[in-house]
């Protein structure tokens, strides 16, 4: 993202597509780019924090998608019902280091192993 501002006259019923791999890896707005780390979502006390002006995972404008606001605490739902009914590991000696894989249109985690446990729930 640039912090110029820029009219464009685009013909009705152009189809306009967001670059999202390139907006969200912008090294302008984020700090090691490659690196997963979910913590810089978050806050000093470890909450949601305010959302990052280069992040649109769920698009913007007239089309943004509406279940936005269900889907955030949704995933926490869901990721915290995992993490209570397994254990999570990495076999001995994997590299945990997680690459992109994919085209630049489509990416998505570049093939790992993992180990899963059931937890014993009382």
């Amino acid at each position: 993202m640039c912090d110029t501002k820029v009219g464009y006259d685009v013909p009705q019923d152009t189809v306009v597509i967001i670059n999202h791999w390139a907006l969200h890896h912008d090294p302008n707005y984020w700090k090691d780019i490659e690196k997963f780390d979910p913590t810089r979502y978050l806050d000093e006390n470890g909450k949601l924090g305010m959302k990052p002006e280069s992040w649109l995972p769920f698009s913007a404008g007239r089309r943004v998608c509406l279940g936005e606001v269900v889907a955030k605490p949704e995933l926490h739902l869901i990721f915290a019902t995992i993490m209570q009914r397994f254990k999570i590991t990495l076999p001995e000696g994997t590299n945990p280091e997680l690459k992109l894989g994919g085209s630049s249109r489509n990416t998505q985690p570049a093939p790992f192993k993992i180990i899963v446990e059931g937890r014993i729930i009382t």
